[in-house]
């Protein structure tokens, strides 16, 4: 993430795109375009009040670590087919930076927003490999070079690829990982332009102008130029403050995960049979990789 993006829209999809399974986009879901009910608006507190219903098709931070490290497992022999040598995985999960949807809507947590402004925390540091793998071996891995090594054919994808597949095997099509990404995509950019959360942006807005801060919409509060520093910038504190101060006062994110909510469930029963299938195919996979990450692993 760069500076100039300090923390907008921190969410982490871990669908099928987890396993690196691609896909056509997904075409416009024209049933969405009409605006849909408004269900229930729920407090919301800190960013673990923001679950939206499409996190029922999202791998959660434990399965992912699962399904990624029955990827290496599965990936490094394959590797080992041409002669060649991958780092054993991870035989303990660590803790997977995985964000969710907490900062999907900008800064959330008074705690965290009153220590470091817009600035999110540091990113968790990952121990390095103990000994890197090989640029022949990483070409292999990552299907990135020649599609035979040592007279063997590089499968589709190189390794990783191959691995990917397997851990699919026996699930139904389902949305692909680009689909699923795109739909949300859509459905995210279609509920921040409906006219309930333009309301409620229009009364964010009005709020911070009376404490002299005249910022178009959210966004354009969390990317100010002026924040692009290693570090939390003159002023960024008391504004960052007084944008939750005014998120509160309009209610504004409230209202957005409503919205954003009405649309997604409006997508799930339009689509039904491919979400379905996108939940049995998440399920299977998580249950091949389990299998995998159980088995011991050969040295």
């Amino acid at each position: 993430m760069g500076m100039g993006m300090i923390r907008a829209r921190r969410t982490v999809l871990i669908v099928l795109t987890a396993a690196g399974l691609s896909g056509a986009c997904a075409a416009p879901d024209r049933a969405a375009d009409t605006p849909p009910p408004l269900g229930e608006v729920r407090p919301v507190s800190s960013g673990a009040d923001i679950v939206l219903p499409f996190r029922d098709y999202q791998m959660s931070a434990a399965q992912l670590d699962i399904v990624e490290r029955a990827t290496t497992v599965m990936a490094r022999t394959c590797v080992q087919r041409f002669g060649l040598d991958w780092p054993l995985p991870r035989t303990e999960p660590t803790e997977a930076a995985v964000v969710g949807d907490a900062n999907r809507y900008g800064i959330i947590d008074r705690a965290e927003v009153v220590q470091r402004g817009y600035h999110p925390p540091p990113e968790p540091q990952r121990a390095p490999d103990d000994t890197p793998p090989s640029l022949d071996a990483v070409a292999v891995y990552a299907g990135k070079g020649a599609s035979v090594v040592a007279g063997r054919p590089v499968p589709e994808g190189g390794c990783v690829g191959e691995a990917r597949r397997q851990l699919a095997q026996g699930a139904p099509a389902g949305l692909s990982g680009a689909e699923f990404a795109d739909l949300d995509q859509q459905i995210f950019l279609r509920a921040q332009a409906d006219d309930r959360v333009s309301a409620a942006m229009a009364n964010w807005r009005a709020c911070m102008a009376t404490s002299g801060y005249h910022y178009t919409d959210v966004w354009a509060a969390n990317n100010d130029a002026r924040w692009a520093t290693a570090q939390p910038a003159p002023g960024e504190i008391a504004t960052a403050t007084t944008d939750l101060d005014c998120r509160d006062a309009s209610n504004l994110v409230a209202i957005w995960l409503a919205v954003e909510s009405a649309y997604q469930r409006q997508a799930i029963a339009g689509r039904s049979a491919e979400f379905d299938a996108t939940a049995t195919k998440l399920r299977i996979m998580v249950e091949n990789a389990s299998r995998i990450v159980a088995a011991p692993i050969s040295n």
